[in-house]
């Protein structure tokens, strides 16, 4: 694959997780909006809770699709950006903690906002 072409996938890709992880500030900004402001009763705090358990595991979903195409995209690059520092780099970046570290903030935090919700 072209180095222009494999960029510009990579791009599309970081541009997604970078999405996801707006959203889940959103998310996590507007549960607590809720919960700061006003009573829940028991049966919107549950709907809530179920609608936060979703969407976290959507934007999860999302976020891991992103890191693991941007991985494979290791074996893609051409041999003029192999031999690359960036190629270099990109080569041994470790993405078994890039997916450790997006597991536990992407399903970590709407667990945290459900406790939060049912307290």
């Amino acid at each position: 694959m072209k180095s222009k072409d494999l960029y510009r996938w990579a791009d599309h890709r970081a541009t997604m997780l970078w999405v996801s992880l707006k959203c889940l500030v959103f998310l996590t900004v507007g549960v607590s909006i809720v919960v700061a402001v006003g009573d829940l009763s028991s049966g919107a705090s549950t709907a809530l809770s179920i609608a936060v358990a979703g969407i976290g595991f959507f934007l999860w979903f999302a976020a891991f699709g992103a890191v693991i195409d941007i991985a494979t995209m290791r074996n893609d690059m051409d041999d003029d950006l192999k031999a690359s520092a960036f190629g270099a780099n990109f080569a041994k970046a470790p993405f078994p903690v890039y997916f450790g570290l997006m597991t536990l903030v992407m399903l970590g935090t709407p667990v945290m906002l459900i406790i939060m919700l049912k307290s």
